[in-house]
């Protein structure tokens, strides 16, 4: 009896936490969502249509080979924003390849990694999709050391949209969550639980905004 409730994030697609709090009946919210039928409380960013709108605007910009760096895979956010990477090379009819598909932790040394196992494939991707901005940021550092430049020769996205994003060289496009807000919600929402209050929503889904920026808009397109 030490907290009276919890905040879970970083949701699982099969999420023990959630499992065990539901079954004791313990008041919690969480910022995200599980593949699980219980019904709880949550905030989640629509990180399927997130990454929809990224594939639209790489596509447009001349781009049809295109790498993923994935968060780790039994997140819930890696399920949605992977699907809607690959939804995004359907509707513009482009193959999908798996070895343009890379796992990363969501640390920035391991999207250099990534980035370097995609530079290093025969016919590297002239772009670059990383499931955060961390990520994102280190695969620049990669594209930067192999001597190509980020938004000309290899186009580079994020998401999440964290203050650095807009501070990195050049400035990195990403799909924007507006963290703050969504921990107040999830607060909020735990605090009416608390106190016995009816919740106006149990389950808010936020759509995410497409920021673009120089790392992704001076592709040299091809004829």
């Amino acid at each position: 009896q030490r907290v009276d409730g919890l905040i879970i994030v970083r949701t699982r697609l099969d999420d023990w936490r959630i499992r065990y709090l539901h079954s004791i009946d313990f008041p919690f919210v969480s910022f995200g969502r599980t593949e699980d039928q219980f019904d709880f409380s949550y905030v989640d960013t629509d990180g399927h249509a997130g990454m929809r709108a990224v594939m639209d605007h790489l596509v447009r910009m001349g781009h049809t080979r295109i790498g993923f760096v994935a968060a780790p895979l039994d997140l819930y956010l890696t399920r949605a924003r992977l699907t809607g990477y690959q939804e995004g090379l359907a509707a513009h009819n482009i193959a999908f390849d798996e070895s343009l598909v890379v796992a990363g932790d969501l640390m920035q040394q391991s999207g250099y990694n990534a980035a370097r196992q995609l530079l290093a494939l025969a016919q590297r991707p002239s772009a670059i999709v990383a499931c955060n901005d961390l990520m994102a940021m280190g695969a620049m550092s990669a594209i930067q050391e192999s001597g190509l430049v980020v938004g000309k020769d290899v186009a580079v996205t994020g998401f999440d949209g964290i203050p650095q994003s807009e501070h990195t060289h050049p400035p990195l496009t990403t799909a924007y969550q507006p963290v703050y807000e969504i921990g107040q919600r999830v607060t909020r929402m735990l605090i009416d639980l608390l106190n016995k209050r009816p919740l106006a929503e149990t389950r808010i889904l936020i759509q995410p905004q497409l920021v673009v920026r120089a790392s992704s808009e001076n592709h040299r397109r091809t004829a």
